[in-house]
């Protein structure tokens, strides 16, 4: 839950920078930080897609130590 925290962080802050780039007409920093946002994103959707990350998924994991039936 914490790696996804960072990486939305990550992605809040590149996608800040890169409109700073456009107001500087910055093509070199916009180019940099679109390719940085683009890697972030791709990591934050396999963080998602992953059952051991989502909170559904732990809870199967976990469910033999919730109930001792």
């Amino acid at each position: 839950m914490r790696r996804k925290a960072e990486v939305i962080t990550k992605i809040s802050l590149l996608k800040q920078k890169i409109d700073q780039c456009l107001d500087d007409r910055d093509r070199e920093g916009f180019i940099r930080f679109s390719h940085e946002l683009k890697v972030c994103q791709r990591y934050l959707g396999t963080l998602m897609k992953n059952p051991q990350n989502r909170l559904k998924g732990q809870l199967e994991q976990n469910r033999d130590k919730f109930f001792h039936f």
